[in-house]
């Protein structure tokens, strides 16, 4: 189906989008959490699930969440897993990062001698002895995990699998 079929089909129809238009909702979907479904004519969906990730990622920031490092020294899987949950909300988790380190950061420097290592440890522990810490953590991580999973629904809408 080209192009233009797709944009005169009508919002609730079934079938198959342009993979081209499929990835660009994909890219767009993770960037700014529901952007993939307007993108796809699913715009009441799309604006809830907008508020519903950036609404629980905000409250994820207010509350001291953990925005995760990876530390190569304390299990780096575990650590990598965190960074992933965390960036599943794309351009938000970047601006969360500066918010929080003052850089874009992903990862505590491999060297403890860094200035910035010791700096961006320390924010960590004071974020993680806040009293609502854990709370904000897991708003921040299932955000992230719930914007991931939207990802699969654009992909079965935009294949035609999905109203």
């Amino acid at each position: 189906m080209n192009v233009a079929a797709e944009a005169s089909r009508p919002p609730g129809s079934v079938g198959p989008s342009p993979t081209g238009l499929t990835i660009l909702a994909l890219l767009c979907g993770w960037l700014v959490p529901g952007l993939g479904h307007i993108l796809l004519r699913r715009v009441r969906r799309g604006l809830f699930f907008s508020a519903l990730v950036l609404g629980s990622f905000a409250l994820g920031v207010t509350h001291e969440g953990r925005v995760a490092l990876r530390d190569e020294r304390q299990a780096p899987f575990l650590s990598a897993m965190q960074v992933v949950a965390n960036a599943g909300v794309g351009l938000a988790d970047l601006a969360a990062r500066h918010h929080v380190y003052g850089a874009v950061t992903y990862a505590l420097p491999n060297d403890p001698g860094a200035p910035s290592y010791e700096a961006w440890l320390g924010i960590l522990r004071d974020r993680t002895r806040s009293v609502a810490s854990i709370y904000g953590t897991a708003y921040l991580w299932t955000a992230g995990l719930m914007n991931l999973l939207l990802l699969f629904d654009i992909w079965d809408i935009g294949r035609g699998r999905k109203q």
